[in-house]
């Protein structure tokens, strides 16, 4: 564990900002972000000031400690609160927001008592209504979690944390980029293992199987999303499953892989047919590898979402397929598998300006022609003001076995 007190003093920056008095953490982004270690069951609450709090369960108490004391330095190490039960671990969770309100001078959740007269000024949360406590609420934030959060903090509001997050994680230092370098590599041997084993009459399961053990023999910690490897019409599906029926001579494959190294997520896809391509294939694979460099090169400081998918659509006009544009061609990668911008999922995305030192993928949406099958290369880019730079290249190299 290495406590990253630098990044948590600009948390609580930004939360000043926001009128934030505290962010509970319960997911392993944010967790691994601010704590450099991952858990099973990640926990803590950083407060608006002051060291934040790590929640564990009390046989994992020891193992913290031990680990807090050999990495101490520079700053106040987090406390560690300790459970035996679930209900242990929200009691202590709201006690911990109870005492943050109050020091914070906000106005204290029910039940609370009130600061003493005199105490500090009430925060920017506080004159604005019900103190403000923030969460991710993104893929891995369980819902009854959120749920029963509010229902044992009723004086909260518990808000979005991703207003204070976001910006901060958005830009990827060298170390973070490395890490991510290094997952495109682990993916790029699953592509080599999963192209290796196209044939007729091979399964889905056996190519998925086989690039997952390739990956974790080469250090993957796990695959952010599942695997996918579409063959046929099922292609088409932007976002795939393991396809049920063997491949047959001719049919398209889209083998999709996101291995993760120390948290740091990859994504790389590629497009395959077995055999020769027809015409209409051809045409869907030309143009799908033509609109890479167009929306690589638009991927410039302050462009969006928005520009590259028109960068790829001017080259969807000109091979005649704009009709099949999904838009979302990127989104932003890192500790989370899909990042800001997210474009598919959150259409105000779209105008979100990058950042130089962003990571973001090309190739995230399908180019698909419905009962006929799609295409798609993915790879992750940093973004620069010459545009994107890829982190690790990858052959497109799509015929198998002609």
């Amino acid at each position: 564990m290495n406590v990253r007190h630098d990044r948590i003093a600009r948390v609580q920056a930004r939360m000043r900002e926001e009128g934030l008095v505290a962010i509970v953490v319960m997911n392993h982004d944010d967790y691994r972000w601010l704590f450099g270690a991952d858990r099973t069951q990640p926990r803590a609450v950083v407060p608006v000031a002051g060291p934040p709090t790590i929640i564990a369960f009390s046989g994992e108490e020891p193992e913290i400690q031990a680990v807090l004391a050999a990495g101490a330095a520079g700053g106040a190490d987090p406390g560690v609160h300790v459970f035996g039960s679930v209900g242990g671990q929200i009691h202590e969770i709201t006690g911990l927001i109870r005492e943050i309100v109050t020091a914070a001078g906000a106005a204290p959740p029910a039940g609370a008592a009130a600061p003493a007269a005199g105490g500090a000024a009430p925060t920017v949360a506080a004159r604005a209504g019900r103190p403000k406590v923030g969460m991710q609420m993104w893929f891995e934030t369980p819902a009854f979690l959120v749920d029963l959060f509010r229902k044992v903090n009723p004086g909260v509001d518990l808000v979005s944390s991703d207003p204070v997050m976001d910006p901060l994680r958005m830009v990827k230092d060298d170390a973070e980029v490395a890490l991510m370098v290094e997952a495109q590599r682990v993916a790029a041997i699953g592509m080599d293992r999963a192209r290796a084993l196209l044939r007729p009459g091979v399964t889905a399961r056996e190519v998925a199987t086989e690039a997952t053990y390739a990956m974790m023999r080469a250090g993957a910690e796990r695959t952010s999303t599942p695997v996918y490897v579409t063959f046929g019409v099922e292609t088409c599906m932007l976002h795939g499953r393991l396809s049920p029926a063997p491949l047959r001579a001719g049919e398209l494959v889209v083998v999709d892989l996101t291995p993760q190294v120390e948290g740091y997520c990859a994504n790389l896809a590629r497009t395959f047919v077995l055999g020769a391509p027809d015409e209409r294939q051809q045409a869907l694979l030309d143009a799908y590898a033509a609109s890479i460099p167009a929306a690589r090169d638009a991927m410039r400081p302050g462009a969006t979402m928005a520009d590259l998918d028109d960068a790829a659509g001017a080259v969807l006009e000109r091979h005649g397929l704009r009709a099949y544009q999904v838009n979302g061609i990127g989104h932003g990668l890192g500790l989370r598998f899909e990042e800001t911008p997210a474009s598919t999922i959150i259409p105000p995305h779209r105008n979100v300006p990058l950042r130089e030192g962003m990571t973001v993928t090309i190739g995230h949406t399908v180019l698909a022609i419905p009962g006929f099958g799609g295409v798609r290369h993915e790879d992750v880019y940093r973004v620069t003001p010459a545009g994107g730079a890829i982190l690790q290249p990858y052959p497109i190299d799509p015929v198998v076995g002609a």
